[in-house]
């Protein structure tokens, strides 16, 4: 620190600890040093950093959180909905850098819900396939893909960890999604899930359903992805009312 300088300390600490969140010094989510590392750092008193981290979190860069230690903090991507892409694609948009983790990849059969949710017999023949999506360096979502062994031969030869569930689809089979469905719900983090996306149990996350269309309506795919919810808002528009709408909201 500047003690020569007109500006006062806690700005100084604040500046310098901004600069480093924003030249990725700092990772999302990673836990700070305590009030008395970063005093001794900075040869300042307490009370001066916690008038930096106070204006830190003003401007939501990072995250006190009771009892654990201040935290740089996420800033939420917004996911549109209006379109019908993979997840990995949509966080490859807001530039960050994104890999998947396989888990499992099997064989199983359809059950009566994935049977119907796909338009097929019960006890089809379906690829599983089960992801964990990383964000940057942190993982971000859960995702389970389910779809007919018969109208992907070969799909387990094509599964790479560097490549989206939509690219295998355009560039193996030549499939682009219509549409999609999607039914969004809230779950909490068990014990599993919360060592997989390395949250705390209870954190609150995002369980989507969804299916996959091509133009004839026909389905592709069935999908579940579980999410942060602190990483990820989902966000759709809306255009013209129809007829139906009109008469809801009256």
């Amino acid at each position: 620190m500047n003690i020569e300088s007109n500006k006062p300390l806690y700005l100084q600490v604040e500046a310098d600890i901004r600069n480093s969140i924003l030249q990725k010094k700092y990772r999302s989510g990673q836990k700070l040093p305590t009030e008395n590392e970063l005093s001794e750092q900075y040869n300042v008193s307490k009370i001066t950093i916690r008038k930096a981290m106070s204006n830190l979190a003003k401007d939501g860069l990072v995250q006190k959180v009771q009892g654990k230690g201040t935290f740089i903090s996420y800033k939420k991507d917004k996911v549109l909905l209006n379109r019908s892409r993979g997840f990995q694609d949509s966080l490859n948009d807001y530039g960050h850098s994104s890999k998947h983790k396989i888990l499992n990849i099997s064989l199983l059969t359809a059950n009566d819900d994935i049977a119907s949710k796909l338009k097929i017999a019960k006890g089809t023949s379906m690829f599983f396939l089960e992801r964990l999506i990383w964000e940057d360096v942190s993982p971000i979502a859960i995702d389970r893909i389910y779809l007919p062994e018969k109208d992907f031969p070969d799909f387990m030869k094509h599964i790479a960890e560097d490549k989206s569930f939509y690219q295998i689809l355009q560039e193996n089979y030549g499939i682009t999604p219509a549409k999609s469905v999607l039914e969004i719900n809230g779950i909490i983090a068990t014990k599993e899930l919360s060592e997989l996306l390395q949250c705390n149990m209870g954190d609150p996350l995002f369980y989507i359903e969804k299916i996959g269309y091509q133009k004839n309506e026909q389905p592709i795919h069935y999908s579940i992805t579980t999410v942060r919810c602190d990483r990820v808002s989902y966000h759709v528009s809306t255009d013209n009312i129809t007829v139906m709408d009109e008469k809801i909201i009256k």
